[in-house]
């Protein structure tokens, strides 16, 4: 849908909606500039628990204008109601009474009908459909407007024209509130007065708040690198069900800290006051080693260890840090949640070091400037050196050739084209002079055909988004676990034969490190089985993780914070390097996992040979390993790429936990 099309009268289908409903009414629901001041509207009750059913009542008591006949509402609940799973809107309907989220309407006044539908429905229990609504001038997943028609009859002042929600009469099981904690957000309302199509936005706001659920599990996260002797945070917090950080029941949580390897000094316990969902235990390494710390809270049943820490004697010259570099919120188009949300998430609950909101450049075309200094003043408000960084970033989403690419800045940001007015080149040349970088994600699995061929920029492009949310893009294998074809993170998708893989991209000749990020569109970046990136960074500055990144110090995981060191021919990964030809090159592979490690893999291409081959694998079975070998040469010559994978045994939320290094591009002399 295009920025243009947002703005345009909701007036397709509605007829045909009326039809199948045996109502003759206008077909254009238009918004009038005046607003409605004659009635009150309410709702009951006005808070939910978030995944929770229920039943919800919208009311418009008449004032002294009357509604006459083909008459009525048009009601839209908060977008964050209707967030649903699988980055999705649960169904909205008015069609079948025993189907879940069912939506029926009731008038007080004895012998009036009334009749209720949902504009656009449509008929997927797991609904992905693009609509805009004129209450809200708001285009996305989430935009449901129920419209209620007095078929027969009128409504005088002091009568009640009722919208419910979940209506269980004829059998629905009710409303299934969004999954995500939110609010609280307010209920537009339209009234048509006089039935002639025209509806008047209400004054009235009544709010809805979803709570979150009762804690269900912990994040327990470390610093990857410590030093002896000096004081770091251990980050808690506690989530829901659906990830929403869930705050400790009264009298608060009692979080109890043991520490299962390594030296470090802990407290015995820290509590999560009542209402407050995360907290920081300060703790002490006194010695170099590994380090991992257990967290229970047997009231709520809670039992969770830590991600590893190494710890160094010496300040080393860098430091792992961990971001999420695809985000989204509200103001994209199939996104939920405030940009305040999202920066609280990153930091306090998913206890990333850096972050970057991408939402879709497009919107902030349509919106103007107003809406883009807002985006970035927030990012600078919550920017807090060596501590939290905060990456200016949006999303452009091109379609075929060149495939969606975010785009990140060094510091001072900037409104780019979008995708409707400009193509990628075009968007490289607009960044002439920018301290910038564009990285391209989910290439597996849309848009198709990607072809680069016809361009690239070196510069701006150095980065290559191999896991998210949406799948894998190492290479064409829709049986892995984790291809595209697997997902269930959104609408059911194949990998395509004429998509980017990482390992297409090289073999091509490209240089780019790799990273992974959620792509998560419901304030909830850093989930920790959706994607991250790791940089090896000298600090954590906005300027320090944007050099880490074009310096291609990074690599991927799925979420899991696994500590991975890679060098080949003694070029650490990322990097470039020589070998003289038919000489071995010296392969190290360092890993601390979060769970057992259950395969490791080497991988290399040779210039002008087909595809990528396993030359050693190891299963160690083991948190740790530290291993070298020598990969012989003499009987290969030509430029080598070689890189490293990593999956581990256990699973985190059902997926499997992986890792995968940048390369490291070895020129052999002749």
């Amino acid at each position: 849908m295009t920025a243009g099309e947002r703005r345009r009268p909701l007036s397709r289908n509605v007829a045909t909606l009326l039809l199948r409903h045996g109502v003759t009414a206008p077909t254009i629901p238009e918004i009038s500039p005046e607003p409605a001041t004659s009635g009150t509207v309410s709702v009951t009750p006005d808070h939910g628990i978030a995944g929770g059913w229920g039943t919800w009542i919208v009311r418009f008591t008449v004032g002294e204008e009357p509604i006459q006949e083909l008459g009525g509402l048009r009601v839209q609940l908060p977008e964050a109601w209707h967030a649903g799973i699988r980055n999705s809107a649960f169904r909205l309907q008015a069609s079948t009474p025993r189907e879940p989220n069912f939506v029926a309407a009731s008038a007080s006044r004895p012998g009036v009908v009334v009749q209720a539908f949902v504009e656009l429905e449509s008929d997927l229990a797991i609904d992905k459909a693009g609509r805009w609504s004129n209450l809200s001038d708001r285009a996305g997943y989430y935009s449901y407007v129920t419209r209620v028609i007095i078929r027969h009859g009128r409504l005088e002042p002091g009568d009640r024209l009722s919208v419910v929600y979940g209506e269980t009469a004829g059998g629905s099981r009710g409303f299934r509130a969004g999954i995500n904690r939110a609010g609280p957000l307010p209920i537009l309302v339209a009234v048509d007065h006089d039935g002639s199509g025209r509806h008047r936005l209400h004054r009235d706001r009544p709010t809805l708040t979803l709570h979150a659920g009762s804690p269900a599990d912990l994040f327990a996260v470390a610093p990857s690198d410590v030093v002896a002797g000096e004081p770091f945070a251990l980050r808690l917090a506690l989530i829901d069900e659906h990830a929403n950080p869930a705050p400790a029941p009264a009298p608060g949580a009692r979080l109890s800290l043991e520490v299962v390897e390594g030296a470090v000094d802990v407290p015995s316990s820290v509590v999560v006051p009542d209402g407050r969902a995360w907290v920081e235990a300060e703790c002490v390494a006194t010695s170099p080693g590994v380090l991992r710390i257990r967290v229970t809270e047997p009231r709520l049943r809670l039992d969770v260890v830590s991600n590893p820490a190494r710890v160094h004697s010496t300040p080393p010259p860098t430091r792992t840090y961990w971001g999420d570099l695809h985000s989204h919120t509200e103001i994209s188009n199939d996104g939920v949640g405030s940009g305040a949300d999202a920066y609280d998430y990153a930091r306090h609950v998913a206890a990333l070091d850096f972050y970057s909101r991408t939402d879709h450049n497009a919107f902030f075309e349509a919106g103007g400037t107003a809406d883009f200094d807002a985006y970035t003043r927030l990012a600078d408000e919550r920017n807090d050196p060596g501590r939290f960084a905060t990456i200016h970033g949006a999303e452009v989403s091109f379609g075929a050739p060149y495939g969606h690419h975010n785009v990140f800045f060094r510091a001072e940001s900037m409104m780019v084209a979008d995708e409707y007015s400009a193509t990628l080149p075009e968007l490289w040349k607009s960044l002439a002079g920018a301290e910038a970088l564009t990285i391209p994600h989910h290439t597996m699995k849309m848009p198709s055909p990607i072809d680069w061929t016809d361009g690239d920029d070196p510069r701006l492009r150095r980065n290559f988004e191999i896991f998210s949310a949406h799948g894998l893009s190492e290479a064409f294998d829709p049986y892995h676990p984790l291809a595209v074809d697997q997902s269930l993170f959104t609408n059911a998708s194949l990998s395509q034969r004429a998509g980017m893989s990482a390992q297409r991209a090289w073999e091509e000749g490209r240089r780019l490190s790799t990273i992974a990020s959620n792509d998560d569109h419901r304030a909830q970046p850093g989930l920790p089985h959706q994607g991250v990136v790791a940089v090896r960074a000298t600090g954590l500055t906005r300027a320090e993780v944007f050099d880490a990144l074009h310096a291609r110090r990074t690599y991927a995981t799925t979420g899991a914070r696994i500590v991975l060191d890679f060098s080949a021919g003694g070029v650490e990964m990322g990097g470039m390097g020589r070998a003289a030809g038919g000489r071995p090159v010296p392969i190290r592979v360092g890993a601390v996992g979060t769970d057992l490690i259950d395969l490791v893999e080497v991988l290399r291409h040779i210039d002008g040979q087909p595809g990528f081959a396993v030359i050693a694998e190891l299963a160690p079975l083991e948190r740790q390993l530290d291993w070298a070998f020598d990969d012989d040469r003499e009987a290969v010559a030509g430029a080598a790429i070689y890189y490293v994978r990593l999956r581990q045994r256990g699973r985190v939320r059902g997926l499997i936990a992986m890792a995968w290094s940048s390369p490291v591009w070895i020129d052999a002399e002749a």
